[in-house]
């Protein structure tokens, strides 16, 4: 049978009655919104946001069937249907599980959990099952029969998903590469990668860059080609209108065994497609998804920015000339021969196809759109058809003039069509909207943004949007409008169709409404509900300060664990830190009062999500916790300044958007036992402890999660950007990670953060210290401990000398100096002084690395003891001379002044002289050679803070003793003629 498919295959092609070519189905299946019944009568669709599913007849002659809605959870992303069975599996992104529905019941089976946003889903019925992929977690899960019963790690950001012939085809949104598996039977067999084609051109107005929003893989009819929409992101120079972001298709050839991209024939769909509107090229934006016809003649691409449809003739394809120049060869054999503007509702998506009929899904409407595809021949034109289907149930049925401020929001964030206000614009020319770079929204897509920025650090330093008034605080509408005119150039930026130029601080009401509505959709719980901060919880905010369970609570069980914690840094780190305090009342001063969430999003989180007013009541001298255990005793709430053991336990899941507290809280979604939620009553709490020590399996679940050793769970919050523009202003993860301690397949050379920074003896890092952590609890072979030792040794020295000393035996342990004479062009001679990083697995320093002193003071004697030379000698107030060698990092404003105290402003890098993780660096000073012997005395030095600081600090904060100097290496060497050092 398998020799006959392709003649089988063939004569279906050519066969036709009464003129409409007959074909056989396609064997291939891809992940997609819309799904057939399979007798075409009836069209499934995923409802996306709306969180349900509907049933809909695909054609008034079979409008007998009732349509139908299930409510299923909350984004339902992509459906695969059993037909066999009469099942449907969706996949459900924001609720991080897939659903089983019962087609013939219209009812749920099961439900079943996966990882974190799954996306794709397609059934394979030869073996029966279904393929998901989990687009955040990086993974593909076979479902048989409402189990898990294979996982594959996958190459970063799966998501769009098709099979054919047994070879599971997996697109990586966010890496721009397709991935293909053997799965005929399991475990599947070796992978091939294919990385689409990253091209730059000098011009950066030409389509170029990096594939990214990989989504849905259409498959042409005889299995012989892939075609993938996606998107270019070019920046390697500040984000400007039409020269970051391009709309593209890459095409794939499906040979088995050499499946490869044909990059002569992506689509290059940036002024490159010869159809002119207004004198211009017409622009289209962000390709969606992709539909061949039966005959694979024709392929329509539907484009949720600009609102179009776009239809490619492959009739009279043939093969390539590579000879052609660079421009004319974005067609590859096919040319679009139509743009259909517009759709009559907005963002099209899903696409389905049977005959001549073309179904579109409008995913702002929550509508079906019906068109007539004319035919496959060359003249055909796609023409609306009257049909249009409400997808939700009458009473939810939503029209774009009635839509709520969110779903009106949503529809701005997800739209580039100039053509909706013509006067007021959301974009220039149909060019791109927020979503072409920030996929679904705010989330771990992040990450890939940063990593795409490839500009020249000391030239600008921001990944993302420049020229903002307030950090997208205080006055975020006009941020917005800033955000709107520079990088889409819409809201009259360009004016070529009319559009009038607005000025950001002085916009009409229309307008400022309908920033309000994009707000609105920006600020949902799943996006950035507090804007500067990405923290998160999953519970309805603000939480009430008594949902937060007392640190002192802990001590009864974990009493070391809680001592090491309540003197920490981790706890007295914002009112308590006057360093903060002083900056957090700058921030909130130039750049609007909800600004300083960013900073209190780590700082003080619980303060965030109970939306309580911070107090200048610090405990910067406090030992042991003792506010916290008044408290308890007084049955009182407190909110465990800094980050508390309910709030770090109960981190219910990580999103790796690049730092800023990216992370999801939720207290309550827990099992509780009796009595426990009754704080203010002292026997139910009594009850609830001899319970929890009885059967604390419970317990334990509650606050433990796997990814809690994950150095990216440390990475949330000790990496820093700047909202808005994104500059990178800590990144003590990347640094780590590029170093020779990110080995985890050498276990005896792998360390992370808690290896160094939650050891219990500095002296034995490396080595396991056992103990317990719960008092009459089982031993240990390592405990975690938490004083999070680090590099503010100054500050929990106020209340715990241990900590301190740890601290310093920390630092001391990171570096060492060595020094010796060499020549110089001018046959003078040079002090080296080289300084190693051998004990910190990041830069030294790192952290508030702007801050930070790290230097070297070189004083050289005669042999009289008279200082012939000096360098990086405090003065009697503390200061440093100007010349002194720091190892440290300047970051820079726009006009390329030091940016100081608002590092926020951080715009360009104006030198950065640290030390990288197993790295050294060369100090050179001249040798007077009037003097000799001479006793040359280096010592590397440390201070948390430059003394200018401090002494601004001191100023609110009078009792703050003023750090000190400390020594962490030093040498001393004499140097006798000839130039030698002993």
């Amino acid at each position: 049978m398998n020799l006959l498919r392709p003649f089988l295959c063939v004569l279906c092609v050519l066969f036709s009655v009464n003129g409409q070519t007959q074909t056989i189905d396609s064997p291939a299946v891809s992940s997609s919104s819309l799904q057939w019944s399979q007798d075409r009568h009836t069209i499934y669709s995923a409802n996306l946001w709306h969180g349900s599913i509907s049933q809909r007849a695909a054609a008034p002659e079979h409008s007998q069937l009732p349509p139908q809605q299930l409510s299923l959870g909350k984004d339902i992303r992509r459906i695969a249907i059993n037909h066999q069975q009469q099942e449907l599996m969706a996949t459900d992104y924001l609720n991080n599980e897939t659903i089983w529905v019962d087609l013939k019941s219209w009812s749920i089976k099961q439900r079943i959990p996966t990882g974190q946003r799954p996306f794709g889903v397609v059934y394979q019925a030869s073996h029966d099952r279904y393929w998901v992929s989990i687009f955040e977690d990086h993974q593909l899960l076979a479902i048989q029969d409402g189990e898990i019963i294979h996982s594959i790690s996958t190459l970063d950001t799966p998501r769009g998903l098709a099979l054919l012939d047994d070879r599971l085809f997996v697109t990586h949104s966010m890496t721009g590469q397709l991935s293909i598996y053997d799965v005929s039977s399991l475990p599947e067999k070796p992978t091939t990668v294919i990385s689409l084609a990253e091209i730059q051109h000098t011009d950066e107005t030409v389509s170029q860059g990096l594939p990214r929003l990989l989504d849905d893989i259409a498959i042409s009819p005889n299995g012989k080609e892939a075609w993938l929409p996606h998107v270019l992101w070019n920046f390697d120079h500040k984000f400007q209108f039409q020269s970051t972001v391009f709309p593209a298709v890459s095409v794939i050839e499906l040979t088995p065994g050499h499946e490869k991209e044909r990059i002569d024939h992506r689509k290059e769909l940036f002024k490159t497609i010869n159809i002119v509107s207004k004198n211009r090229t017409r622009i289209v934006s962000n390709p969606a998804d992709a539909e061949f016809s039966a005959s694979g003649k024709k392929v329509y691409i539907s484009l949720s920015g600009s609102d179009d449809i776009i239809v490619f003739d492959r009739s009279r394809s043939g093969k390539s000339n590579k000879k052609r120049h660079r421009r004319k060869k974005h067609s590859g054999g096919a040319k679009a021969s139509q743009i259909y503007r517009h759709t009559p509702e907005q963002n099209p998506r899903g696409l389905l196809i049977h005959g001549n009929t073309l179904w579109v899904q409008q995913a702002i409407s929550h509508t079906l759109t019906t068109f007539d595809r004319g035919g496959d021949n060359a003249f055909d034109r796609l023409r609306l058809h009257d049909t249009t289907q409400h997808l939700l149930t009458p009473t939810n049925a939503l029209s774009v003039p009635h839509i709520d401020s969110i779903d009106r929001g949503r529809a701005l964030f997800h739209s580039a069509n100039t053509d909706l206000n013509p006067a007021h614009p959301i974009a220039g020319d149909f060019w791109m909207s927020c979503n072409s770079c920030h996929l679904d929204g705010f989330n771990f897509t992040n990450q890939y943004l940063l990593e795409a920025y490839g500009q020249d650090k000391k030239k600008d330093a921001r990944v993302g949007h420049t020229d903002l008034d307030n950090m997208i605080s205080g006055d975020f509408i006009t941020d917005y409008l800033n955000i709107i005119q520079k990088t889409q150039g819409g809201m009259g930026e360009d004016d070529r169709d009319g559009a009038v130029l607005i000025s950001p601080q002085q916009a009409p009401d229309e307008i400022m409404d309908d920033m309000m509505d994009l707000h609105h959709f920006v600020t949902l719980p799943h996006n950035l509900p507090f804007v500067a901060t990405w923290l998160r919880t999953d519970e309805k905010t603000p939480i009430h300060p008594k949902e937060f369970t007392n640190s002192a609570q802990c001590a009864e069980c974990h009493q070391p664990i809680f001592d090491q914690w309540a003197d920490s840094n981790h706890r007295l780190m914002g009112e308590s830190n006057p360093y903060f305090m002083t900056l957090l009342e700058i921030a909130g001063k130039e750049e609007g009062e909800s600004f300083k969430d960013w900073c209190l999003g780590c700082h003080m989180p619980n303060n965030v999500l109970s939306n309580t007013p911070i107090s200048n009541n610090g405990h910067m001298f406090e030992k042991n916790g003792a506010t916290l255990k008044t408290a308890l005793a007084n049955k009182q709430p407190d909110l465990d300044e800094g980050t508390g053991c309910l709030f770090c336990h109960r981190i219910m899941s990580l999103e790796d958007a690049g730092g800023n507290a990216a992370f999801t809280v939720n207290l309550s979604d827990r099992d509780h036992y009796v009595g426990e939620k009754e704080t203010d009553s002292t026997l139910l709490q009594w009850f609830a402890s001899r319970q929890i020590n009885s059967k604390p399996g419970a317990h334990k679940a509650s606050y433990i999660k796997p990814f809690y050793d994950d150095p990216t769970l440390c990475k949330s919050c000790h990496n820093e950007f700047a909202p808005g523009t994104g500059a990178m202003i800590v990144d003590t993860f990347g640094e780590w990670e590029s170093s020779s301690y990110n080995n985890p397949s050498d276990p005896a050379q792998h360390k992370t953060c808690i290896d160094c920074h939650m050891h219990g003896d500095i002296a034995q890092i490396g080595n396991n210290i056992p103990g317990l952590s719960t008092q009459r609890g089982t031993a240990k072979q390592n405990v975690a401990t938490h004083q999070f030792t680090g590099a503010n040794h100054h500050l929990v020295g106020l209340r715990n000398k241990q900590q301190e000393a740890m601290s310093i035996q920390l630092l001391r342990s990171a570096a060492t100096l060595e020094q010796h004479v060499g020549v110089q062009r001018d046959d003078s001679s040079a002090l080296i002084v080289s300084v190693k990083n051998v004990g910190a697995g990041h830069s030294l320093p790192t952290g508030v690395a702007d801050f930070r002193q790290f230097w070297l003071e070189v004083i050289m004697r005669d042999v009289d003891g008279n200082i012939v030379f000096s360098s990086g000698v405090a003065d009697d107030e503390g200061n440093l001379p100007t010349d002194t060698r720091l190892f440290m990092k300047v970051m820079g404003d726009t006009m390329g002044q030091p940016v100081g105290l608002r590092f926020w402003r951080y715009s360009q890098l104006l030198s950065d002289t640290r030390i990288p993780a197993n790295g050294s660096r060369e100090e050179r000073f001249s040798i007077p050679h009037s003097a000799q012997p001479i006793t040359i005395n280096t010592r590397l030095l440390y201070r948390i803070y430059p003394q200018w600081i401090t002494r601004q600090v001191q100023v609110n904060q009078p009792d703050l003793p003023t750090p000190p100097i400390v020594e962490l290496s030093s040498i001393t060497s004499v140097l006798s003629l000839p130039a030698t050092l002993k």
